[in-house]
């Protein structure tokens, strides 16, 4: 089986991460292992990036061969493999005007990087902490929010962040780290230099002293791997510190007037009972602020980490400074303006951009089963339980792209598109939001976005042809037959082809909790790759060359040939690749020179195949 050699060695390196054993000659199986490097290509050519140069333009993904791999892993078997620098350039932030640096390492680089990402990620995996959440597989920001939800009670929230936490990780601490585990002095080398290899900026190069390059493939996994440090300090001496008791003790008030109004209602005195029920269930049944019980939790998704704790304000404040102090030993600053301590019921921690509360509410009751009562028992469901909201800046940023003066309004980026295309836009963009925010408890803002998003679908669609909303329902609005809400629909007959649907609004809006998190994985599979075996068929795609050596041929997207060559007689390639529904073509050399120039011939595939069954 193609990649099996790859698959095996994986395997090892995770069996021998599960049991915290040392890596050695590592570096050896590596650059003797070409499955891991087409493994590494199957990985990066789906990628947009993989395209886009770094400081030489010649190098990204297109022209992949296997010739091509063999010279990259001849130049590390000879340790003459030499990085390149990175090509700086800058991206806003989030929610900021600040900008951020991003790094673009060149393809050759980044194809090296994951090899190096898929070893160190199979030995590392099952030594991190399941407090992590970012950067990890089966792991994202719904599993981080889901584990939160558990922390039921929290009085205090410490939302912690870390200064240009991938800018200010120390090489010293990273190697360091690397060095107690991984005993190849080889690979800790290479590893070293791809640390040091600088950036390109304006033109000018410069040396880097410290960080790990945003954009590169194996940044975000050097990070866990240095905060791994910080998640075994919080949960291995923070947690046990801050934790004591078993469970607070019952509030004495609050006992008293419930075995009062259970007294009353024995004897008929149901005017006492109901007096006395409006009292006690105002009261905590159990101590809030009990000085014998601690909780601490812990959850982090990347370099922003969040803890809620039971206690006092001082022990939060003592909580945040020990961390600080732990994170100077490791070379990171916390940010003072972004670690914030955050009353639970007050206030609202911003994590993941979902803002975090305590519900108090005492009237919201259900039946439960209790183990010690018999009979049904009346709770109140909601006291002490988290509550996720959208923070209400996120709904008017995305209020303000569809409307204008608190009113919906049209697009007038889209009016040339095709009613398909407008509808497709709408709804990718849109439906991205209310996933991400499907944890979120106050679903009314969902609905309300979505409204003002369908009224400026609406009034652009009416825009576009210069008519009247009213019109525009009557010809595009659909009712669902399952959930019976109306949508905006299109579609678009094919011959011989299913048609085209565009939607938006269909889907209805829930709340979902429960990701699964899938821990413990005894197996790596690599399946077999398709492309893989294209690559090292060595039969032209184009002109049937047999015995050739291949370049990849690769477009960024399939849609893009489509709209170029619309209307227009398409040359074979064009045809090849639309025909295959692949973003990449594997040619011999001259028919790949002859696409780049232009000069491959424009005759059809029809033609191209009437030809070849003549002969």
């Amino acid at each position: 089986m193609l990649l099996n050699k790859a698959q095996k060695y994986l395997e090892i390196v995770r069996k021998r991460g599960e049991a915290k054993a040392e890596l050695r000659r590592i570096y050896y199986n590596i650059v003797n292992n070409k499955e891991l490097f087409l493994k590494a290509y199957t990985n990066l050519y789906v990628n947009d990036g993989a395209l886009t140069p770094g400081i030489d333009s010649d190098d990204t993904v297109d022209g992949m061969s296997v010739k091509r791999i063999e010279t990259i892993m001849e130049k590390l078997k000879k340790r003459e493999y030499r990085w390149k620098p990175v090509k700086r350039t800058y991206v806003n932030k989030k929610n900021s005007s600040r900008k951020r640096p991003l790094g673009l390492p060149c393809f050759n680089d980044k194809l090296v990087e994951e090899v190096l990402r898929m070893v160190l990620e199979a030995y590392y995996e099952p030594q991190f902490r399941n407090s992590s959440h970012g950067f990890r597989p089966n792991r994202g920001c719904h599993t981080a929010l889901d584990v939160i939800a558990t922390w039921k009670g929290t009085r205090w929230f410490i939302e912690g962040d870390i200064k240009g936490c991938f800018d200010n990780l120390s090489h010293k601490v990273i190697l360091k780290i690397l060095k107690r585990d991984i005993k190849d002095r080889s690979l800790l080398n290479l590893i070293e230099a791809m640390l040091k290899a600088g950036y390109e900026e304006n033109w000018k190069y410069n040396e880097t002293y410290s960080g790990a390059p945003q954009g590169g493939i194996l940044s975000p996994l050097i990070a866990n791997i240095v905060l791994n440090e910080l998640d075994k300090y919080i949960e291995d001496e923070l947690i046990p510190e801050f934790t004591k008791g078993k469970q607070r003790k019952f509030n004495i008030e609050y006992i008293n007037l419930s075995s009062r109004e259970r007294r009353a209602r024995k004897r008929g005195d149901w005017y006492t009972a109901k007096a006395l029920r409006k009292q006690y269930t105002k009261l905590p049944s159990r101590i809030p602020n009990d000085p014998e019980f601690r909780r601490l939790w812990y959850v982090r998704y990347a370099d922003d980490f969040l803890l809620g704790f039971i206690g006092t304000r001082e022990e939060a404040e003592l909580i945040k400074e020990k961390i600080r102090k732990f994170l100077q030993s490791i070379g990171l600053v916390l940010s003072t303006e972004k670690t914030l301590i955050t009353h639970a019921r007050t206030g609202k921690a911003r994590f993941l951009n979902y803002h975090i509360n305590l519900m108090n509410s005492d009237t919201k009751v259900s039946k439960i089963k209790h183990h010690k009562i018999a009979g049904n028992h009346k709770r109140r469901s909601t006291k002490q339980q988290l509550y996720f909201s959208i923070p209400p800046d996120v709904v008017h940023k995305w209020l303000r792209r569809v409307t204008r003066k608190g009113k919906s309004h049209y697009r007038g980026e889209l009016l040339n598109l095709s009613d398909y295309d407008i509808i497709s836009t709408y709804e990718t963009e849109l439906q991205g939001l209310i996933n991400y925010y499907s944890r979120v408890h106050n679903l009314w803002r969902l609905y309300y976005l979505r409204y003002q998003w369908k009224q400026s679908l609406i009034k652009t669609l009416a825009a576009k042809y210069r008519t009247k909303m009213r019109k525009i329902r009557r010809k595009y609005e659909r009712t669902a037959t399952v959930v019976k809400q109306k949508f905006i629909g299109v579609e678009i007959q094919r011959k011989n082809k299913k048609p085209l649907r565009a939607t938006f609004g269909r889907k209805p809006i829930q709340r979902y909790i429960g990701t699964v998190i899938i821990d413990n994985i005894r197996t790596i599979y690599i399946k077999r790759n398709e492309l893989v075996k294209r690559l090292l068929a060595e039969v032209c795609e184009l002109c049937h060359a047999k015995n050739v050596p291949l370049e990849g041929h690769h477009i960024r997207k399939l849609k893009d040939l489509k709209k170029k060559w619309n209307g227009n007689e398409k040359p074979k390639w064009v045809q090849k690749m639309i025909a295959i529904r692949r973003k990449a073509l594997f040619v011999c050399k001259s028919c790949h020179q002859n696409i780049h120039s232009g000069q491959y011939d424009g005759r059809k595939l029809t033609q191209v195949l009437l030809e070849s069954s003549v002969l």
